[in-house]
């Protein structure tokens, strides 16, 4: 057999044998990375969610969250319900007229009795139910009291007042002393509404129920105790403030008193953060606005972190993963030192000296919700400016016909 005949026949074979060969195992496609939308309303507390998203995407490579906290969140989240374009996962205040629409709506997933709940303390479960439901799982409280350059207090050997009336006396100490005792950022009536809420509260355990039949037409406000009291208390206050407290916005007055321009400012816990940051040598603690009876003294909290899902989401099960992953005690933890916000995850401490002094009463519970629980935002809006009309001049009885206006019957 001559060489090419000897060549061609192992050709042959060779194509024979390849086509006889199994074919090789198909690849099975990698699994899609799927990308969640976390739409949040606190911008204030973003950069530490985005550790925790960091730390879940390293543990969860197939799962991506996207947070975005743009101005007026609650309004573009109603937007996007109302359009069919809910995100996966959204925080909202549970105990705010804000999400009492879109729960009528069925725009909300229904979480009472989901497991994530039993790591939430049993005692803050109830308190963020909205009509007796948990429409979001509660993450962390947030509230109202006096934050106090301790500096001052202590160079002038002052005590945390304990009543209303060792707060004026204080005030009173401050003032001989030549020192601003309060900054009041009265050119802002959101922060008005805020503080008049809290106020209205405090003095009355029972302010939500009465509102809420004020609202309903069942009862008239005018010449109300309890507005009554608030304007005394109000304008009061007044007069240990800075000049022109209605010439001053909140970004004004958080920046005085960072620059030490006055001894106390009674807002949230949350410009504890902002006053740090703008001044980190400054040494401030907070204490609750005291009641007229020491007893009697509380703080006024809400839930302001709660995260939420949509109805018949497509991506309910990557949410609650993430949540569950959020819930953890480290997560919980993590979230609570760098926000300063007040933990309600089983098992975290809370660890932040400068606001420390309402979280204890918080997780005593020694707290109450504000008055404007049940107001919508219109009736806030208009409330925080009948109140700043009365700082301009107005007398108590055009803020009592005003309330009328606002709340009588407002529900028809």
């Amino acid at each position: 057999m001559t060489p090419t005949i000897r060549c061609i026949i192992a050709l042959i074979f060779v194509m024979m044998t390849a086509g006889c060969s199994p074919s090789p195992e198909p690849q099975q496609p990698a699994a899609p990375r799927v990308t969640l939308e976390l739409l949040s309303n606190k911008g204030d507390t973003a950069e530490a969610v985005d550790q925790i998203i960091a730390a879940f995407e390293e543990r969860h490579p197939l799962v991506k969250i996207e947070q975005d906290a743009p101005p007026n969140m609650l309004k573009v989240l109603s937007m996007r319900f109302s359009t069919d374009t809910a995100p996966d996962l959204f925080t909202v205040y549970p105990s705010a007229p804000s999400i009492r629409q879109p729960i009528k709506e069925g725009y909300l997933e229904d979480l009472t009795g989901d497991p994530l709940l039993q790591r939430v303390k049993p005692e803050f479960i109830e308190f963020s139910q909205t009509q007796g439901r948990n429409y979001a799982i509660p993450y962390a409280l947030e509230g109202y009291g006096i934050i106090y350059n301790t500096a001052i207090f202590r160079d002038l050997n002052l005590s945390v007042p304990q009543t209303y009336a060792q707060l004026i006396q204080t005030a009173e100490t401050l003032k001989s002393a030549g020192i601003t005792p309060f900054l009041f950022p009265d050119q802002d009536y959101a922060y008005l509404r805020k503080v008049s809420a809290v106020l209205l509260g405090l003095d009355d355990p029972d302010i939500i129920p009465y509102f809420e039949d004020v609202i309903a037409g069942k009862r008239h406000i005018t010449d109300s105790p309890q507005l009554l009291r608030l304007a005394q208390k109000t304008l009061q206050l007044r007069q240990y403030g800075q000049r022109d407290s209605l010439g001053t916005s909140n970004e004004t007055a958080v920046h005085d008193f960072a620059d030490g321009k006055a001894a106390m400012f009674f807002t949230g816990m949350w410009e504890v953060s902002t006053i740090k940051r703008l001044n980190p040598g400054i040494d401030v603690a907070m204490f609750p606005f005291p009641a007229d009876n020491p007893d009697d003294t509380r703080v006024a909290m809400q839930v302001g972190t709660a995260f939420g899902i949509p109805r018949n989401s497509r991506t309910a099960v990557q949410a609650k993963q993430f949540l569950e992953f959020m819930t953890t005690r480290e997560m919980a933890q993590l979230f609570a030192d760098e926000t300063g916000n007040i933990s309600i995850i089983q098992g975290v401490e809370h660890r932040v000296k400068e606001n420390k002094g309402i979280a204890d009463y918080a997780l005593a519970g020694k707290l109450f919700r504000a008055a404007d629980s049940p107001w919508t935002p219109s009736m806030q809006d208009d409330f925080g400016k009948a109140v700043q009309g009365l700082i301009a001049g107005n007398d108590t009885k055009t803020l009592m016909q005003k309330s009328e206006d606002i709340f009588y019957n407002a529900d028809k």
